[in-house]
């Protein structure tokens, strides 16, 4: 688990990105979001569908998260936010939780689990768990989709010393072991981040 200092460093870092960057997020969210629900022929209730989204490194993104779903999925959602620390979303409240991935998720079951470059923030062993616990918390006919970019996977310059790389094919293998069927698609989402546009995203359901 990181150290609360080196957290807190990076979501100082995001707290000053532009708006057009989170714009720009939004954009690929939806696409990448779009796809997969397609992909998987995920069919929603009528809603609210139940959401948690695992990591929020900015509150913008708080409102963008449920405007994304509500958008391609046409209905209302009860979204929820599991972080380490919710200081930097607006401090604990009902939809904002301080939860540690790698426990049992709380107040499931969820019919979506969502994270986007979570993996990176978790050693290789608290992946595993993470990924297995969200798709513990998924109730019938459930989704979890796990998102990652090439610099997590690959190593480049844009994953940081003190992030870790994520090995997709390593971790749907160890889901197997454990029982746990999983996919990886892979494609381009909408983005004007050259690095960001390779897409990877580990799917399970249920």
């Amino acid at each position: 688990m990181l150290s609360m200092e080196v957290l807190k460093a990076h979501y100082k870092e995001y707290a000053t990105r532009p708006d057009s960057r989170v714009a720009d997020r939004e954009r690929a969210k939806k696409s990448i979001v779009k796809y997969v629900l397609q992909k998987t022929g995920f069919k929603a209730n009528k809603g609210p569908v139940k959401i948690v989204v695992l990591g929020t490194s900015d509150r913008r993104y708080l409102a963008v998260h449920r405007r994304v779903f509500e958008e391609i999925l046409g209905c209302k959602t009860d979204v929820k936010t599991f972080d380490v620390d919710t200081e930097h979303l607006g401090g604990e409240s009902g939809t904002e939780i301080t939860h540690d991935t790698t426990k049992p998720f709380p107040d499931a079951p969820y019919d979506i689990v969502f994270s986007h470059e979570l993996m990176k923030f978790l050693t290789e062993e608290e992946q595993l768990i993470t990924i297995i616990n969200s798709y513990n918390a998924l109730g019938r006919d459930g989704i979890a989709m796990h998102i990652l970019h090439n610099p997590s996977i690959l190593g480049t310059p844009q994953l940081k010393s003190w992030q870790h790389r994520v090995n997709p094919d390593g971790l749907i293998s160890s889901l197997k072991k454990e029982g746990i069927e999983a996919a990886k698609l892979v494609f381009d989402s909408e983005t004007d981040i050259d690095w960001a546009v390779k897409t990877t995203v580990i799917v399970l359901q249920k």
